[in-house]
């Protein structure tokens, strides 16, 4: 028995030690630089024009991952900021703008073995940046699973796209966590939750001129807390908030979630404020946001190219309409509500402002009742009354007999009678010679 058990072992070990070589000398040889390459063309392919990704080195991470360092993502400069934005209210031209780049100091990903023999394929990554920490598990392709991802004392005021897309420098710790159980792999049917908060917030940094015109002094807006919950692809937010010194922010609305991320759709309803104490920091917030405990606001509200003017509540809030794909977001003024909720409400903007009068047209207010042929028109198919069409409920009732109509007799034109002419005028007659006397 023993030699028999001997025998099989002997079988087995050399197929066995065939696969270790395999995997020890694949695992060494394995072209990691072409795998960067690799890597680099497919970022740059699905991102957006002039997008570029530099990566200082790769190169293995145990058995079935991938170890990055150095890596850099250049993303183009945007377009300006749509009409609206809470920092297109400058008509000044504003500075070149430049491209934001994305900064990872280290990072690594592999591949679960256990469920790639199950044949899903669950991916773990981790990466060093922004000052902190982000990590997180998801699931590749169609493989169930959930999407979790941490995010631990990110430095805010290192993500360059941020501030670029605010127009104003902001400082603050986020913290917080991703949980989406993606049926199928699609997210337009995912359930879970997001936690996320912004510690010690402060927008502007009292040094850079907003647009290029004003240097505004820190706001220090607080805590800013976002929560939300996601049932069958909407992230509802129920929470979004943050009561600071001299800033207030309430928020509103969901996100249809969508694959990619970029196309998940947002409805959202953000206002905000500046307390009396910063409106009376200085010269320039006082100017710019309106005296203290006055309800008139500033030079922000009376810019010609501002929509601050309609963006105002009747609270003192500022209301904006957030909407769009996440990848180009649009920005409208709006006075609603919020709704339990769910930012349903489409913006309420102020009505566009009338073209000078030059003559009655088509589009003239005068002519806004029926338009009637002119004198002297014959009347066209587009003038004759439409008869209302009878409910099919209502009794029917015959029609009077139609009463003959009355004919007038035709009345002959007698011409006018001929202007008699003119009498000519007859010359005197030469008087006769007076009779010669008898003799």
């Amino acid at each position: 028995m023993s030699a028999r058990l001997l025998r099989v072992v002997k079988l087995l070990a050399y197929p066995a030690f065939y696969l270790f070589c395999l995997v020890l000398f694949g695992y060494l040889t394995f072209p990691y630089g072409r795998l960067k390459d690799r890597v680099i063309a497919e970022v740059e392919k699905r991102g957006k024009p002039g997008q570029r990704l530099e990566i200082g080195k790769l190169g293995s991470y145990w058995l079935s991952g991938v170890e990055l360092s150095g890596v850099k993502l250049h993303l183009p400069a945007d377009e300006p900021p749509p009409a609206g934005f809470p920092g297109s209210e400058f008509s000044a031209p504003a500075a070149p703008a430049r491209e934001s780049v994305i900064v990872i100091d280290e990072a690594h990903a592999r591949v679960r073995l256990l469920p790639l023999l199950l044949g899903r394929v669950r991916l773990d990554f981790w990466m060093s940046a922004f000052g902190g920490e982000i990590k997180g598990s998801a699931p590749v392709g169609s493989a169930k699973g959930e999407v979790d991802v941490e995010v631990d004392h990110v430095d805010v005021a290192r993500i360059e796209p941020i501030g670029h897309a605010i127009g104003v420098p902001l400082r603050g710790t986020a913290t917080g966590k991703l949980v989406l159980e993606a049926p199928d792999g699609k997210f337009s049917k995912a359930n879970g939750s997001l936690d996320l908060t912004l510690a010690d917030v402060t927008v502007s940094d009292g040094k850079t001129k907003i647009q290029g015109l004003i240097e505004l002094p820190p706001a220090k807006l607080g805590d800013l807390v976002i929560a939300a919950e996601a049932k069958d692809g909407a992230l509802k937010v129920t929470k979004l908030a943050a009561t600071g010194t001299d800033l207030e922010i309430l928020g509103d609305g969901k996100i249809s979630l969508r694959e990619p991320w970029g196309d998940a759709i947002a409805d959202l309803v953000l206002r905000f404020k500046f307390t009396d104490a910063y409106r009376g920091k200085n010269g320039t917030t006082k100017s710019l946001l309106g005296e203290p405990g006055s309800t008139k606001g500033g030079l922000i509200e009376e810019m010609p190219a501002t929509k601050m003017k309609r963006a105002k509540r009747p609270d003192g809030f500022y209301g904006w309409h957030i909407w769009g794909p996440l990848r180009r977001l649009k920005f409208d003024p709006s006075t609603a509500d919020f709704s339990g909720g769910a930012a349903a409400v489409p913006s309420t903007t102020a009505p566009a402002p009338r073209r000078p009068f030059s003559k009655p047209g088509a589009d003239s207010p005068i002519l806004s009742g029926p338009k009637r042929p002119l004198l002297g028109t014959p009347p066209t198919k587009d003038d004759a009354p439409v008869a209302a069409e009878p409910r099919r409920d209502a009794p029917r009732v015959p029609p009077a007999p139609a009463e003959p109509a009355l004919r007038v007799p035709a009345v002959p034109v007698l011409a006018p009678p001929p202007a008699p002419a003119p009498e000519a005028t007859a010359a005197p007659a030469p008087e006769a010679p007076p009779p010669e006397p008898a003799p």
